[in-house]
């Protein structure tokens, strides 16, 4: 029974609120100890019949009240599970039952004498360890009145001396110290348990943040113990060594070159800090005591130096935009003024100088359109992304590009899905179209169907968008560089397009690269595209559903 009491959380309320499932249980326990004993009490007298063992002053009281405790048992237990309603009266029935009958045996059995007093002691212990104190106490009380009471009668009717008084009386004070002792115990055994299951749903909570940060760190962990056994690993780790489920693997033979490094850390031969070789990749790690030298476990954390490099090359190009965007906007005020100068200065010159001033006229120009594209690269990051329906959107924006440019509508082929949808920046998209058909159209032979845009959904959601020309193509030294900031075969070009188009790809989630001729199979099969230059954006796909996207005017 105190075993079920320890599954408990809190303790009754005065109140009558919510009593734990784990009191109920202590009661089933109770009343099944109950049993047991009426069964004892039964097979005592049948087996020694006139010894007469118990009930040696009333055979027939004793016996009776044997059969009714057994049945009021059986009552109870049916009560336990049929009427669960009020837990303090289920208690009160039940304990003043036991020192009712309790009382009636050692009645019958000749009083104290008989040494069944000792039997108040069980029923008291167990209400006091699921009810309140004042409760015990009361139930201690009333063991003590049933006890002075029939030493009472035992003394009146039969005038016995007063010394049965003595043992009745440490009797008494045995129910009290049981009743305070066992309930003092089961509460501080309540809140000792309530204590650990807060600690326990803290630890829980706490493994549970540690395992999610350890999963999503961009840095590899391993946690090794003194064998070199991997006994924790993260998914970083698993990519970066270039395996799965690296837990129960040892590092000799997964990564032997992680071995020696921990190997000589451990004889501290070694720095806790080192760089290794694996997998073609140069792998920066570092080593940790994790168990303050007890276990000789230790944690490795792992850092491919090649990612790092790229992203202080990040942090180093975006202070330099941001550099150079400042420094085009100061430049910017006087160029236009230097504009301005040379158009005035052309309606007054002489015909000799105006083909000076027209020099001055267009370069000036061409760095004002240099600044411009700086600026714009400068705000990529302020990206407002919005369903786009890619049919709608690039028939828009074919229409709108031939009547700006002056190309003929034929020379573009559609290959266009009309499920086909993303979530991008509608402007950024735009400009990166832009630049790439108005290339495209450069370098193609400007005649029919010279220029396609094809669409491709691939399984697991991903759009491909293509841009592809019939011009002779890109050859391989400059397909490396095309992406570079003002690398340009043009003599007018700026060298900014493509860049600040791949920059505005990224800025929305999004992949803009160049596409050779060998892995041209799969478009080439559907869509029969011509052998020119071929540039491809892939985003995610976003489909629509009636009534709940908005496609803004589209």
């Amino acid at each position: 029974m105190m075993g079920a009491l320890a599954n408990s959380s809190v303790v009754p309320k005065p109140s009558g609120g919510p009593v734990p499932e784990a009191f109920w249980k202590s009661l089933g326990l109770f009343n099944i100890s109950r049993m047991i004993l009426a069964g004892v009490l039964l097979a005592v007298i049948l087996l020694y019949r006139d010894g007469r063992a118990f009930g040696a002053s009333d055979p027939s009281l004793f016996y009776k009240t044997v059969i009714v405790y057994f049945l009021l048992s059986l009552c109870f237990w049916w009560a336990l599970k049929k009427v669960r309603t009020v837990f303090a009266a289920h208690l009160a029935v039940q304990a003043v039952t036991d020192i009712v009958v309790v009382a009636l045996l050692l009645h019958a059995s000749g009083g104290i004498r008989s040494g069944l007093g000792i039997l108040l002691l069980m029923p008291l212990a167990a209400a006091a360890s699921v009810s309140r104190g004042r409760m015990s106490m009361f139930f201690a009380a009333l063991a003590t009145f049933a006890l002075l009471v029939e030493n009472t009668y035992w003394v009146l009717q039969y005038e016995i001396g007063l010394a049965d008084y003595l043992p009745s009386g440490l009797m008494a004070a045995g129910c009290f110290a049981v009743s305070l002792v066992t309930n003092r115990l089961a509460r501080r055994l309540v809140a000792n348990e309530q204590l650990v299951r807060q600690r326990s749903a803290d630890l829980r909570n706490q493994l549970e943040i540690n395992r999610l940060v350890i999963r999503d760190m961009p840095t590899g962990v391993l946690a090794i113990d003194a064998h070199g056994k991997v006994r924790l690993a993260n998914p970083e780790a698993e990519r970066l060594l270039g395996r799965q489920s690296l837990a129960g693997d040892y590092l000799q033979s997964t990564a032997p070159a992680l071995q020696v490094a921990n190997q000589q850390w451990r004889a501290s031969v070694g720095s806790a800090r080192t760089q290794v070789t694996l997998g073609g990749r140069d792998i920066q790690i570092r080593l940790l005591d994790a168990a303050g030298g007890e276990q000789g476990d230790c944690l490795i954390f792992l850092e491919d130096s090649g990612r790092l490099r790229e992203q202080a090359q990040q942090l180093k190009l975006a202070a330099l935009g941001r550099l150079t965007a400042n420094i085009a906007h100061e430049i910017r005020n006087p160029l236009s003024a230097i504009n301005h100068a040379a158009e005035l200065l052309n309606e007054d010159s002489a015909p000799a100088a105006a083909r000076l001033t027209r020099i001055i006229v267009e370069n000036a120009a061409r760095l004002d359109r240099i600044v411009r594209e700086v600026l714009q690269l400068n705000r990529r990051d302020r990206a407002s992304p919005e369903a786009i329906r890619l049919a709608d959107f690039l028939q828009g924006f074919v229409e709108q590009i031939c009547a700006s440019e002056g190309i003929p509508a034929g020379a573009f082929l559609l290959h266009l899905p009309l499920d086909s949808s993303v979530y991008f920046d509608r402007q950024h998209l735009h400009q990166i179209l832009w630049n790439l058909v108005t290339n495209a159209w450069r370098h193609s032979r400007k005649g029919q169907a010279c220029v396609h845009l094809t669409v491709l959904t691939r399984v697991g959601g991903i759009v491909e968008l293509g841009v592809v020309d019939d011009g002779p193509g890109i050859s391989e030294a400059n397909a490396a560089q095309v992406f570079e900031p003002f690398f340009t075969t043009d003599s007018k070009g700026t060298g900014l397009g493509l860049y600040i188009a791949r920059e505005l790809a990224a800025a929305n989630q999004a992949l803009l690269e160049f596409v050779p001729a060998s892995e041209r199979g799969d478009e080439e099969s559907v869509y029969s595209e011509p052998a020119g230059a071929k540039f491809r954006v892939t985003f995610e796909e976003r489909r629509f559903e009636s009534g709940r996207d908005s496609l803004n005017g589209e």
